[in-house]
Order: structure tokens, then C-alpha cells, then sequence
């Protein structure tokens, strides 16, 4: 059981990736439309942030075969698992989401 939902934790955590990568499109769309450049840290976080995702999801993923190697008797709690991926996923998501607003709040401010 305890495997079980070590995959269902690491879909979950793998949809919140694709998730975040798919936000990190919008600054681009926002630029394209408005014809301003964007703001310095919104094109850092277009540039690192899927590369800092990949990461994340190749090591959920390792993490998550090494726990299904491993013998039944002592794996590791699921609870744990949960607890670093969701953790790991919103600190990537929180300065994503200040990306996000960066060139809607530019071009607000300069109407």
C-alpha cells in the first residue's frame, strides 16, 4: 500500500510541475500582446524555472523507484514523501506566481 500511493504522491507532484511549467508560458504570451519587454525577474524565472522543475521531477521520480526496490518491510512513510515534493513545489511556484504578475502590474502602472 505504502508504494501505491508513493505513485499516486509522484503523479500528483508531476501534474503540479506541468502545471507551473505551463504558468511560466503566460509572461511570453502577456509580451507578445503588449509589445513591452518584460521585467528582469520574470525572465529569470521563464529561463530557470522549467530546467528547476525537471530537476525536481527526475529526483521524485528517483526517489520513488529507489522506494520500490526496496524491500516491503522497511519503506520509507509516504507522509514524508508528500510532505518535501508539495514543500518543494511551492517554493517554486511562489516566486513563479510574482513573475506572473510582474508585467500585469507593469502595464497597469503605465496607463
Amino acid at each position: 500500500m505504502n508504494k501505491i500511493i508513493h505513485g499516486l504522491v509522484l503523479v500528483f507532484f508531476g501534474l503540479g510541475c506541468l502545471f507551473v511549467w505551463m504558468i511560466l508560458k503566460l509572461p511570453a504570451m502577456i509580451a507578445v500582446k503588449t509589445g513591452q519587454a518584460l521585467p528582469a525577474f520574470t525572465r529569470l524565472c521563464m529561463a530557470a524555472g522549467p530546467m528547476l522543475l525537471v530537476v525536481l521531477a527526475i529526483a521524485a521520480v528517483a526517489y520513488c523507484i529507489y522506494v520500490w526496490v526496496q524491500k516491503a518491510q522497511s519503506g520509507p512513510s509516504w507522509v514524508a514523501f508528500l510532505a518535501t515534493s508539495m514543500s518543494a513545489l511551492i517554493l517554486v511556484t511562489l516566486p513563479t506566481i510574482v513573475a506572473i504578475y510582474l508585467p500585469i502590474i507593469s502595464r497597469f502602472t503605465r496607463n
